[in-house]
């Protein structure tokens, strides 16, 4: 992807859930970066480690709902599905 573009999921073929994970994950790590924590403080306390994390955060790896939660919860974050 070319520098200063804007992501756009239909050029991807990025599905409408994988969509919602991908705003989720940036929502998250929006979240993380205000609070001042490393990846490997949230890591650590997700139960994940800090490798993953990072290739979540640069979409190199699409978690599941759990490991989203984890994610949420050691934000102090509570994930809700409707």
């Amino acid at each position: 992807m070319e520098v200063g573009k804007v992501f756009n999921p239909e050029e991807w073929g990025v599905s409408d859930e994988d969509q919602k994970i991908i705003e989720l994950i940036t929502q998250l790590e929006s979240e993380r970066k205000r609070l001042k924590m490393t990846q490997k403080e949230v890591a650590d306390l997700s139960g994940i480690t800090q490798g993953q994390l990072s290739r979540i955060e640069n979409l190199e790896s699409l978690p599941s709902f759990g490991t989203i939660n984890k994610i949420a919860r050691a934000l102090n974050k509570e994930l809700i599905l409707s």
